[in-house]
């Protein structure tokens, strides 16, 4: 670690440390300065920066992470895009509080209390009992007045962290805590980009110590097959999702640029609704005509690193619904179908719900 670091004052933006070491990841070119140079430029400019250093350094920072069974978690999962791994390392915890946030991309009239049911019963699958849910949207501000209640009743001499998948929203949320508690704080610094957070950060939320954590970075998202950042900017935009309706009377196939492809076989009617980010083009076609779509240059906008694809298949009961999950990208709500087939790199987790969501 560079010796040319402000021991005292930590980046409002990443949490780390000050340095006027253009080398290190939190350089700034004066210490009196809020925000470091990188993180200047992703709330100003949109520019991300150093993004391997800030993936090294915030994995390293969350291996060494101590959490004791007094103080309290904040799950934190993006409802389309939850992570079963997180929830399956922080699950026997005893003070946890799962939070599914960003409900309010893709849906705006929706009864949350039905989504609150359906994902206690997913929870109960995992063996988790009577899970404490709070339901969110930082966009309309619902679920944070109850999320502040839970907190304020915590007592003052436990902390409270703040964990979930880099993106997820967890900086966010404690913006609109911020806010709602009137604190006179310095927001934090969010972007679309992954690795905004890069060290802990402190908050005193009124009598409160709340601590915004690193995002996990998964090996298992879409997300890490891509190239340019721009490409990963527009698929985690917080743009609120146009859902893509499709309904089938014969088999047919949906090519999700060079992301994904799918085959769908139904019985009678089948349905297929894509809630996935409205950049990301879905093309219908016949199954005989697949393969020659897959070589058009106007399905494959996005440079990718990983040409080692896997195929998917799941054999389904036509009366019943489900949630398809595509790590990192999104959910297609399935109906009505007999099989589906879904290839996609083959380090992205695929995964099926029959308990669904939505």
């Amino acid at each position: 670690m560079s010796t040319n670091l402000s021991k005292h004052k930590k980046c409002k933006g990443c949490g780390m440390y000050l340095s006027s070491n253009p080398n290190d990841l939190a350089y700034t070119p004066d210490l009196k300065l809020p925000y470091c140079q990188r993180c200047f430029r992703l709330k100003h400019y949109g520019i991300n920066s150093k993004t391997e250093m800030a993936e090294f350094t915030s994995d390293k920072v969350l291996k060494e992470l101590k959490i004791n069974n007094r103080d309290w978690i904040i799950l934190i999962n993006d409802i389309l895009n939850i992570d079963f791994e997180i929830i399956d390392q922080y699950k026997k915890h005893p003070n946890l509080i799962f939070v599914f946030n960003k409900v309010d991309l893709f849906l705006s009239d929706f009864n949350y209390s039905k989504i609150n049911a359906r994902v206690t019963n997913l929870l109960q699958t995992y063996g988790i009992n009577k899970p404490n849910i709070i339901i969110t949207s930082t966009r309309n501000n619902y679920g944070i007045r109850k999320l502040f209640e839970f907190i304020d009743k915590i007592d003052w001499n436990e902390k409270t962290y703040f964990i979930g998948k880099t993106n997820s929203g967890k900086s966010s949320i404690i913006n609109a805590l911020i806010k709602y508690s009137g604190s006179v704080i310095t927001p934090l610094t969010i972007s679309n980009y992954l690795n905004t957070t890069i060290d802990v950060k402190q908050i005193k939320l009124r009598k409160h110590c709340i601590i915004d954590t690193p995002g996990y970075n998964s090996k298992h998202s879409i997300l890490s097959n891509l190239i340019e950042l721009t490409d990963v900017g527009s698929i985690t935009n917080k743009q609120k999702i146009k859902a893509l309706t499709f309904q089938i009377k014969e088999p047919q196939a949906f090519i999700g640029d060079s992301l994904f492809w799918i085959k769908a076989e139904c019985v009678q009617n089948g349905l297929l609704i894509f809630y996935m980010p409205n950049k990301l083009k879905i093309q219908r076609t016949k199954i005989i005509n697949l393969e020659r779509n897959l070589k058009n240059p106007l399905n494959n906008h996005y440079k990718t690193k990983n040409n080692e694809r896997k195929e998917h298949t799941f054999d389904l009961i036509p009366q019943s619904k489900y949630n398809l999950i595509v790590e990192g990208l999104g959910m297609v709500v399935v109906k009505g179908i007999k099989k589906i087939q879904i290839n996609s790199f083959a380090n992205v987790k695929i995964s099926l719900l029959s308990d669904w969501i939505i």
